[in-house]
C-alpha cells in the first residue's frame, strides 16, 4: 500500500468513528476482471475489460462492467454506439457471404 492512502486512512480512522467500523469490519469483496476480444457487427472489433462485482445483500446476483481503454479504438467505438443507441435503434450492416 502507498503511504499517500495509508495517510488518508488513518486520518479518517482518527476523525470518524463510522470510518473505524467500516475499515475493521473490511466489507471488500474480490472483483474478477478479464480483457477480452469481440467483434461488434456495427462497429467491428472491440477490445474490453470486464470486472464481476458479487452483492452482498444477494446472493447469486452479480453486475458485470465492462470499459474500454480510454482513447483506444475500442473506446471510439463505444462512444459511437452510444452516440447511435441515443438515436433509436443501431444498423447492422448486412454481412459479406
Amino acid at each position: 500500500m502507498s503511504r499517500v492512502p495509508a495517510a488518508g486512512a488513518n486520518g479518517f480512522r482518527a476523525e470518524s468513528a463510522e470510518f473505524r467500523e467500516l475499515w475493521a469490519a473490511h466489507p471488500v469483496r474480490t472483483c474478477a476482471t478479464h480483457t477480452r476480444a469481440y467483434r461488434h457487427p456495427a462497429v467491428g472489433p472491440l477490445t474490453l475489460t470486464d470486472e464481476l462485482l458479487t452483492l452482498p445483500d444477494d446472493p447469486g446476483q452479480r453486475v458485470v462492467i465492462y470499459h474500454a481503454e480510454p482513447g483506444s479504438p475500442s473506446a471510439a467505438a463505444l462512444r459511437l454506439l452510444a452516440t447511435a443507441a441515443g438515436d433509436g435503434p443501431v444498423t447492422v450492416p448486412p454481412r459479406r457471404t
